[in-house]
């Protein structure tokens, strides 16, 4: 005898679509139910309603300086209405994946290579407001969208070290320049000081005072002024 009911049980995480020849019915939370086969022939589609982790990997995008990046999103979402996600789409999986491809091209391709860099959390919820809205539309809740590494080309990167590298060369030059003039200003100071016979004379004095200090029992003579002829 043929069984006249299918017998359908929907998990707490889970929700059903009900087909009853063909059309949408109704959608059935957590339980067990059945479902007639004949007269009208209905038919269930099951969906796991937690979140879900979507990678997005390997974006050639062009930057607004023409610039190659490759970049790697992840997304986290899941189906909040099972009717749309269903009827709207084909795979949601597949549509989801194209918002976030489409939404990173437009949103890079307004950015300098420089602007991309600086701003990877502003372009983060960028990405978050332009893709959120359009899954909503498929029954998805977007509850987290996020860049998770950009990856630049080799001889980008080559560049970008040596441009690095030279800035710090230019600000370790400034920095010493500045201390020689330093010094500089130092050493006039000092000329100006000693141009005074009287500071001049202390100076020696002091250096005497040194010299006999760590030569043990020497005489120091100071300076003996010239007798003039009568």
């Amino acid at each position: 005898m043929r069984m006249l009911y299918a017998r359908l049980a929907v998990m707490e995480y889970e929700k059903a679509v009900v087909f009853a020849d063909g059309r949408l019915e109704k959608t059935l939370g957590p339980g067990r139910y059945f479902l007639s086969k004949y007269f009208p022939y209905r038919e269930a589609v099951v969906f796991d309603c937690r979140l879900t982790a979507l990678a997005v990997t390997g974006q050639e995008i062009l930057t607004k300086d023409k610039m190659p990046v490759r970049m790697n999103l992840t997304a986290l979402y899941r189906v909040a209405d099972p009717a749309k996600a269903v009827t709207k789409v084909r795979v949601y999986t597949t549509h989801l994946y194209e918002l976030l491809q489409l939404a990173a091209r437009a949103v890079v391709a307004d950015l300098t290579l420089d602007e991309l860099l600086a701003k990877k959390t502003a372009l983060t919820d960028e990405l978050t407001d332009k893709v959120r809205p359009l899954a909503a539309e498929a029954g998805l809740e977007l509850a987290a969208c996020g860049v998770k590494d950009v990856v630049l080309p080799g001889e980008i990167k080559t560049l970008m070290i040596k441009s690095v590298e030279a800035e710090q060369a230019a600000k370790a030059a400034l920095i010493t320049a500045r201390e020689d003039l330093a010094a500089t200003r130092v050493r006039a100071n000092t000329a100006k000081l000693y141009a005074d016979p009287a500071m001049l004379r202390l100076k020696e004095l002091e250096i005497m005072a040194e010299f006999a200090k760590k030569s043990g029992n020497t005489f120091v003579f100071g300076q003996v002024p010239f007798l003039k002829a009568p």
